[in-house]
């Protein structure tokens, strides 16, 4: 392995960390292939034809090699197809045609194999190699095979004499092209570039970022058939040398690299990993026992990263509805309906769901005397969600040597098929199945991992799905709590404590008073998805996005919500004053609807009559709501009954009269707005010229 990167010119350091530590349970099976020799060195394995491509500096009699000045052969690309259910153990030179006297591979292939882009010496025509020659860098080069015969290679778009580029690897639709590079610009030694082939020419190589690449060296990257890149590093928190990481794309962002368990990864240099679509088997190169060797593995135990915490469904809520209309106590009375059979009287209440469901909630105004709606005050519907997530229903605190039951059973994942439940106890102990049995010998505070995978899809696609939570071991009974779910509490009667005394589970429910977490409840559809954000809501991501539809997109930096929590808080609180606002507007037009009603103005008939006595003080009313409230504008509407287009023309003129008083003293002009209607319904002879007045608010 360093010689390789001597030939290179670049120098790899091992990396000793105590980050990790060996796990009890293994997740993987690991072992030599069998074409791997004592003498030679194989590594970076490629899949290829129902086999792999390797590199190795084993001897060839095909013809005159030169060798390292250590008397190492250089490195060629070697076939070995499979035999049964294991490669075999008789490699071959891939190709002839693609050797050199110089090093060549790794290499990677596309286009069902059809074609191999591989890594080798920008210039390879002389007849020996000068290993102290560093102006020859290494680049990229790809071939076609046409009946079996691979074309002259063709170099990279972007090779330079300048820096190295090496270490291909494809993506699965032969779109994106990886590969690892020292050239100026990145962070640090070695790091590991992305092209994308647009209109059929690779794009300018772009650096993978400080999630991946580090100031050390990364290499090896693999681009699995689901999408997971793999590559090996030193500049991660490794158990030493070279370790392998693998990390995931996550809306456009790389997910925190996770570390591969022993015994893929060692103490010793560990690198080249390439695997199947779910990370089920493929093979790996190490250097453990000595050299370069290539091994297989399986994976017994899947890895879980970037896991959720379990987010706990809301079922109880406060109702209130904030536009109440004042009513006379002693007649009647508020009444809330919440859809599911439960009434409660009040103009507040607290209620508590079952669980999920789609529910009608009303608010009503009853009379005493009857019994009777006197008149219904609001009603909405909403649906109740459970979050979509797995579950782990268990205690929160418990004590040494006694076991702790988990459950899975409450996951709620509608759209998986689930096949399988793994469990991971933060103690390095692993465990399969819905239901498991756990005791903890130590104190302290241990990360347990819920992670369920589906059954294959069409594809042949697995999906992972994890969540974990912290749990509180002690080895004092009386700092012991329990928070028990509905699925569990029959199966934790008593807790044995230290000492082996029984302490009765009911005894501590009656220390324990529960109060639940109550969520505010508005009437209006705005207002219940933000009361319902820690229920409905079904991710961040979703109350993200309605915060964004409910806030002006020019003041809203969106990376914010998901990086700066005072910024999302802000944004509620935004929303709240905006809620807020419209319940004030709703008093007002409320006012405007009650003055409108009482204004008596005759000069519909009389066009030339002045305010009465009676209605200046509606209008000074008017006036001073207008002044108090500079957003409002006003809309002044007559609706006329009558037979002649006179009456029309007069109520005109007394809508104009209205708002020429109410700019006289001191309304913006550009605030009022006068219409009359005719009203076109039947009506007797003697209300035929009855009219009505409204001022209303103007909403754009």
């Amino acid at each position: 392995m360093n010689r390789f990167f001597t030939v290179i010119l670049l120098l790899l350091f091992n990396l000793v960390s105590p980050f990790f530590v060996s796990s009890q349970s293994a997740n993987y099976e690991v072992n030599l292939t069998a074409f791997c020799s004592a003498q030679d060195d194989e590594y970076s394995s490629a899949y290829y034809r129902d086999g792999i491509v390797f590199c190795s500096n084993r001897r060839t009699d095909l013809f005159v090699t030169f060798s390292t000045p250590d008397d190492k052969e250089l490195f060629n690309m070697f076939y070995v197809p499979t035999q049964g259910d294991s490669l075999g153990k008789t490699p071959v030179i891939l190709s002839t045609q693609l050797m050199t006297n110089f090093n060549d591979g790794p290499a990677c292939f596309g286009a069902n194999d059809s074609m191999i882009i591989f890594s080798r010496n920008n210039e390879v025509s002389s007849k020996k190699r000068d290993t102290k020659d560093d102006n020859n860098k290494l680049g990229l080069f790809t071939s076609y095979l046409n009946a079996n015969i691979w074309s002259d290679p063709e170099p990279f778009a972007h090779n330079s004499f300048d820096h190295h580029i090496t270490m291909p690897s494809l993506s699965e639709d032969g779109s994106k092209l990886f590969f690892v590079s020292d050239m100026s610009g990145g962070l640090g030694g070695l790091d590991i570039y992305m092209c994308e082939k647009i209109n059929n020419i690779w794009s300018t190589p772009k650096n993978l970022g400080s999630k991946i690449n580090t100031k050390k060296n990364e290499s090896f990257p693999f681009i699995s058939p689901s999408g997971e890149l793999f590559f090996s590093s030193d500049g991660h928190n490794g158990l030493g040398g070279l370790d392998i990481f693998s990390s995931k794309m996550n809306h456009g962002e790389w997910e925190e690299v996770l570390h591969i368990n022993s015994p893929i990864n060692s103490e010793s240099d560990d690198f080249g990993l390439i695997t199947d679509l779910n990370f089920e088997k493929g093979y790996f190169s190490s250097n453990r026992n000595g050299g370069d060797d290539i091994y297989d593995f399986k994976t017994l135990f899947p890895q879980f990263t970037n896991c959720d915490t379990i987010k706990e469904n809301q079922y109880c809520f406060l109702f209130y509805d904030e536009y109440y209309t004042p009513v006379d106590t002693s007649k009647t009375y508020y009444e809330w309906g919440f859809g599911d059979g439960i009434k409660i009287k009040g103009k507040e209440a607290e209620h508590c769901y079952d669980g999920p469901g789609k529910y009608t909630v009303e608010l009503n105004i009853i009379d005493k005397r009857t019994g009777e709606v006197f008149m219904r005050q609001t009603t909405y519907e909403f649906e109740l969600l459970d979050f979509e997530q797995a579950y782990i229903t268990s205690v929160d605190e418990a004590l040494t040597q006694t076991e702790v039951i988990f459950v899975a059973s409450e996951t709620n994942l509608p759209s998986v098929n689930l096949e399988k439940y793994f469990w991971d106890f933060g103690d390095g102990i692993l465990a399969e199945g819905v239901k498991q049995n756990h005791s903890y010998n130590k104190k302290g505070i241990y990360k347990v991992v819920l992670g369920v995978v589906s059954e294959k899809d069409s594809l042949g696609y697995i999906q992972k799905v994890c969540v974990e939570k912290n749990l509180d071991i002690v080895n004092n009974p009386t700092a012991l709590m329990l928070m028990k779910s509905e699925n569990n509490s029959k199966d934790m009667k008593n807790i044995v404590s230290a000492d082996g005394n029984y302490i009765v589970t009911q005894q501590l429910e009656d220390l324990i008073i529960s109060i639940p977490k109550l969520a505010l409840l508005y009437p209006d559809s705005r207002s219940i998805l933000k009361a319902f954000d820690l229920a409905f809501f079904e991710s961040f991501e979703k109350e993200k996005q309605f915060i964004i539809s409910n806030t002006l997109k020019n003041e809203l930096n969106e990376d914010d919500l998901n990086s700066n929590p005072a910024k999302a808080l802000a944004l509620r609180s935004e929303l709240s004053s905006n809620r807020k606002s419209n319940a004030k507007i709703l008093l007002i037009e409320k006012e405007l609807q009650a003055l409108s009603s009482q204004f008596q103005y005759s000069i519909i008939e009389r066009e030339n009559q002045s305010f009465s006595k009676s209605t200046k003080p509606i209008l000074d009313r008017l006036l001073k709501i207008l002044l108090s409230n500079p957003m409002i504008e006003l809309k002044i509407g007559f609706h006329v009954s009558t037979t002649s287009n006179q009456g029309l023309d007069i109520a005109s003129k007394a809508a104009q009269k209205i708002a020429d008083y109410l700019i006289d003293n001191g309304v913006e002009k550009f605030r009022l707005r006068t219409a009359v209607y005719e009203i076109t319904t039947e009506i007797d002879e003697e209300n035929k010229n009855t009219s009505k007045l409204e001022f209303i608010v103007v909403k754009e």
